[in-house]
């Protein structure tokens, strides 16, 4: 159901319109409340209390109802009070100091004169920073942009440019090429290591058509002689990379593999599922001893109440442990979840979501699911033969007037039936079964969403099962179980399952938009008549 918000942001009121409903966490809210407004600065929020009248922290997003009032409270910048201190400390100090530091203090002093008229000459405010991350942190673009080359490279370039503007000479880019493809190797690599034919393709008539010189005479596309150059530029740079340790390319090293595997096109660990940070290195100053270390505070941490900020900062420091566990090691379930139990919480499983994709896992699956409902029912009304009476009996079923969450349920459910597999291979329902049977069967199971009804308790719990290991309970409804699935796919290196191939590739490339031009037939000709 569509809520509404007021947001009151400094001196102006925004309308805040949540066509999904309020988030159930704070933490979504805020990512809501910074993608809908523009906002990029850190920032908490406030709710309005009817009953004093003024404004408290918020704390659960069950504080705030439809056309509630929230207020945005920036957060405030930390103010160090320097002065001067004895000159052989200063110089041992200044010794310790790289120039990089002085250059950074030097700026953030300059910025706080020219920015705090208040503050004194010996005031130096602090703005809150991003950590520093080796992670990427963006996908791979539309339209990919080509860097700049070297100084000699770019000026052969552009001479070249204005013949072939003159009198259409295409140049011969033996004195250049090198240059060009190493430089394009590093840009590409800022996005994936492992790049397929279609995004080398891009990049290739990326080059052509700034630089129309670089056409190739005979070549069908104009640019298929730097597609292939590119494609073994990129082996010889993670070759390079390898040499350099890098894990995202050092797990595919032969000798890192065992001796049934040892082949170059065998077990390759990459992204498949257009992972942006399938295997990111340490952070810088850490290694595998240090971050274990960082695991093991973090098994106390998680045992605390009302801890949620600290546990969140120790899964982000680390990610790129747990991913080296997960990617490399391929542990059980039941092992992930001894290790790491605080990666299955839904808000820790958006968190790694994002780290790992750059998108926010719910409210980008539940609007993209809502945009497409109402294509998408059409196409289940119109459909005949025996396939149409087996979607209008789940479309019959929905009550008069339904909730959104009805609306998303039922969707789902006749798209995986529309798509020909079955809903009975993700869902999984118990209706006042036995504890002891349910449990049994449970442990038998895969992967599945399942659903037990307690008619004494008038209870319900929604959760996930995988490898007959519970790791997530009390979702609240399937179409949130759903997109909470594939973020534990994503976060646990899972495959999807052949069964359900399909649904899992709508739920990833057409609700999540992740790896969306390359397309399965079945996949595509949807996409095609939700897009007519």
């Amino acid at each position: 159901m569509e809520e509404k918000l007021r947001v009151i942001i400094d001196d102006r009121i925004e309308k805040l319109v949540l066509p999904s409903g309020i988030p159930p966490t704070v933490e979504e809210l805020q990512t809501t409340v910074k993608e809908k407004l523009g906002i990029s600065e850190e920032f908490s929020l406030q709710y309005l209390d009817a009953e004093f009248g003024d404004y408290f922290t918020l704390h659960k997003t069950d504080q705030i109802k439809h056309k509630d009032t929230i207020k945005i409270v920036y957060a405030a910048p930390i103010i160090l009070n320097l002065q001067q201190v004895a000159e052989s400390f200063d110089i041992s100090f200044g010794q310790q100091s790289t120039d990089c530091d002085s250059v950074s203090h030097a700026e953030s002093a300059s910025n706080a004169e020219s920015s705090a008229g208040t503050a004194s000459s010996q005031d130096t405010i602090i703005l809150p920073r991003q950590r520093s991350t080796t992670e990427r942190c963006q996908p791979w673009p539309k339209q990919f942009p080509i860097p700049q080359f070297a100084y000699e490279t770019e000026m052969y370039l552009e001479r070249a440019d204005e013949d072939y503007k003159k009198n259409g000479t295409l140049l011969t880019a033996s004195k250049v090429k090198t240059d060009i493809l190493e430089k394009l190797a590093e840009n590409i690599y800022m996005y994936t290591a492992y790049p397929s034919t279609a995004q080398i393709c891009d990049v290739a008539e990326a080059l052509v058509n700034k630089y129309p010189c670089l056409k190739e005479p005979g070549s069908f596309s104009g640019y298929y002689g730097w597609q292939q150059s590119l494609k073994y530029k990129m082996a010889n740079y993670r070759t390079k990379l390898r040499g350099y340790g890098v894990p995202e390319v050092m797990c595919n090293a032969l000798k890192r593999k065992g001796p049934a595997d040892q082949k170059s096109a065998k077990n390759v660990k990459k992204p498949r599922k257009a992972e942006v940070n399938y295997l990111p290195p340490y952070p810088a100053g850490e290694d595998e001893e240090s971050q274990e270390q960082e695991r093991i505070q973090l098994l106390t941490e998680v045992r605390k109440r009302d801890n949620n900020k600290l546990i969140k900062e120790k899964m982000a420091k680390t990610f790129a442990h747990r991913r080296n566990e997960i990617v490399n090691q391929s542990p059980t379930m039941e092992d992930i979840k001894a290790r790491w139990p605080a990666l299955f919480e839904a808000s820790n499983i958006h968190d790694e979501f994002h780290r790992i994709t750059t998108v926010n896992l719910e409210s980008k699956f539940m609007s993209k699911l809502d945009q497409y409902s109402p294509r998408l029912l059409n196409l289940f009304h119109a459909k005949g033969g025996t396939m149409g009476l087996r979607l209008q009996t789940i479309l019959l079923k929905a009550p008069s007037s339904p909730t959104i969450n009805d609306t998303r349920d039922m969707v789902i459910r006749c798209l995986t039936l529309y798509l020909g597999e079955s809903a009975d291979q993700l869902f999984k329902e118990y209706d006042d079964a036995d504890e002891d049977s349910v449990a049994q069967d449970l442990a038998v199971q895969d992967m599945k969403i399942y659903s037990i009804q307690s008619v004494s308790e008038g209870a319900e719990d929604i959760g996930i099962v995988i490898d007959g290991t519970k790791v997530l309970t009390a979702l609240g409804n399937f179409t949130r179980a759903c997109a909470m699935l594939i973020g534990l796919m994503y976060a646990v290196n899972l495959a999807y399952p052949k069964e359900l191939r399909y649904t899992f590739e709508v739920f990833q490339k057409l609700f999540l938009e992740l790896d969306c031009s390359k397309l399965s037939p079945k996949v595509n000709s949807l996409k095609s008549k939700l897009l007519a």
